[in-house]
């Protein structure tokens, strides 16, 4: 749905709530004809017309855009909220606030991608569909494979495709991870969402797990020299220690034992700062035994 279409769209949802008819609102002003055609989005509403589709809804040009930029928000501003209780593990809260919104006819086409990557979320957490049904439910939102074939990729996309790639991995299915992997490692990938910054992150994090578990080390030690990199670039921490610790991992069990060790000292001191007890102790936990060393012995401020 292309833009010119979701302002004709709501332009026609406010003719509905004034309880007009598509014929009143177009009397003296054009064809209706020429009206279904803004509805279909094959071209934009002139500045000419819609002043005076505007003064029939009784609205000013400046009222109407106002309204479309705020019930474009709105619609985003609720599904964020449903995303943001997934998140935090709240998922029965968020299938209840969901299921409010199943009907809906939203303004957006990326917020009705949004929402259904949310619902189809949902109800995987709470199994109410099996692996092999989401995985297709996942693919046919984004249309993977093809998809990966994209110029560009925005944050629904790039979560339902690592979705797949940690489902998949669970059946032994290599190939999602593969593909993602070469997305991201590519020179040309391209993030066209204008998220926060701590979402990629997040991503590279997950990769490299997946990656890990696969034993793709070598793979696994180029995702997150990347992710690293964007998080200094970027200046957060979000998954920081988490790609240090892949990192480090992934170059012992290659026998690049200096290497290994570096980020091992980055990923616990990182952890140290944060005083996070039990998040330390469990990222300690995981390294001795993956690594099958002592952090104790080659971290000397513990």
């Amino acid at each position: 749905m292309n833009e010119a279409r979701e302002f004709g769209l709501f332009i026609d949802g406010l003719r509905i709530e004034r309880n007009m008819s598509r014929e009143d609102l177009c009397e003296g002003v054009m064809s209706l004809s020429q009206y279904k055609r803004y509805l279909r989005g094959d071209t934009s509403i002139p500045n000419s017309k819609l002043v005076m589709i505007a003064d029939r809804l009784k609205f000013s040009i400046n009222d109407i855009h106002f309204l479309f930029r705020q019930k474009h928000n709105d619609e985003y501003n609720s599904i964020n909220k449903i995303y943001n209780l997934i998140k935090a593990n709240s998922v029965q809260e968020a299938y209840n606030l969901a299921i409010k919104y199943t009907k809906t006819a939203f303004l957006s086409e990326y917020n009705k991608l949004f929402f259904d990557f949310c619902f189809i979320s949902i109800q995987y957490r709470l199994k109410m569909v099996s692996s092999v049904h989401v995985l297709d439910m996942y693919s046919r939102l984004i249309d993977y494979p093809d998809c990966s074939n994209n110029d560009s990729f925005n944050m629904i996309e790039i979560s339902a495709l690592i979705q797949i790639c940690i489902i998949s991995s669970k059946m032994d299915n290599l190939e999602p991870s593969n593909t993602l992997y070469r997305l991201l490692s590519s020179p040309s990938f391209n993030y066209s969402s204008a998220s926060e910054s701590t979402f990629l992150p997040s991503i590279y994090s997950s990769l490299s797990r997946i990656l890990y578990m696969q034993k793709d080390y070598e793979k696994v030690i180029d995702i997150t020299k990347i992710g690293i990199d964007y998080c200094l670039a970027l200046e957060t921490s979000n998954a920081f220690p988490h790609m240090l610790l892949f990192n480090s991992l992934s170059n012992i069990k290659l026998g690049n034992f200096d290497d290994g060790i570096e980020s091992a000292k980055k990923c616990f001191m990182l952890l140290y700062v944060e005083n996070k007890k039990a998040n330390f102790e469990s990222f300690k936990q995981n390294f001795e035994k993956q690594s099958e060393l002592k952090l104790s012995e080659i971290i000397n401020f513990m």
